[in-house]
């Protein structure tokens, strides 16, 4: 009987009620549009291009929590200067799948997570398939008016969720390029590869003492401390 059971478990892995998966971020820049580029720019981009980023997603059937992670790479040796990637990307973005909520961490103010509608993709499945992490993926694509995104899920791993907004293949998404606007000029080519996945037992939740916000509520928010830095200004001048 033993032996039968130690067959069974390489196919069945592990429980799948939570998952945390670990991401590599790597960005390329397009510099076709730009009409030339300097040797200090050029050495710029291309130290950026080889710096990594790291990003978790802890997902299960009811909600999700992808945000950015501090970790030591110690074969990346410093590149000098760099750009970082770009602020399209948000740090932190929890999903409420079942009331269809999407909250985005403020840059301006960490602790104000902002309420929006998880987005509805319409992507296109292919025949295509690859292996990530020993999962068998499929290609599927999006396409918008700037330009095609492509995925790459796994059909083993029930979640319906990805990195940052993505969402909605029948599969968890573990490997996806995109393009972001990085200046009036430049387009940066941003892909995510998942490196790690491993079962979750915890709790998926916004971090401690943070706020949930419309985002009117928000726009108050920033307002309000614009008046303030306005008013601590003009308090300074007067006193000269």
């Amino acid at each position: 009987m033993l032996k039968y059971l130690f067959l069974i478990l390489p196919i069945i892995g592990f429980s799948q009620d939570a998952v945390r998966v670990e991401y590599e971020v790597r960005q390329e820049f397009d510099r076709n549009n730009l009409n030339q580029t300097s040797a200090r720019l050029e050495e710029m981009l291309i130290n950026s291009e080889n710096k990594r980023y790291y990003y978790e997603l802890i997902v299960n059937a009811t909600n999700s929590n992808f945000t950015e992670i501090e970790r030591i790479n110690n074969e990346q040796k410093s590149t000098g200067i760099t750009v970082g990637l770009s602020s399209n990307v948000s740090s932190n973005i929890y999903k409420e799948f079942n009331t269809k909520e999407l909250y985005e961490n403020s840059k301006m103010k960490p602790k104000l997570f902002i309420k929006d509608s998880i987005q509805t993709f319409t992507w296109v499945l292919s025949k295509e398939e690859s292996t990530i992490l020993g999962y068998k993926v499929r290609k599927a694509t999006y396409t918008n008016p700037t330009q095609i995104v492509e995925a790459w899920y796994a059909p083993d791993l029930i979640f319906r969720d990805g990195p940052s907004r993505f969402n909605g293949l029948p599969g968890l998404i573990l490997k996806i390029k995109f393009k972001l606007p990085f200046t009036s000029d430049m387009d940066t080519n941003v892909s995510f590869t998942a490196i790690d996945v491993k079962p979750y037992a915890g709790k998926i939740e916004i971090p401690n003492k943070s706020k949930k916000v419309t985002k009117e509520e928000y726009d108050k928010e920033i307002e309000k401390s614009m008046r303030k830095s306005e008013g601590m200004i003009n308090q300074g001048v007067g006193k000269d």
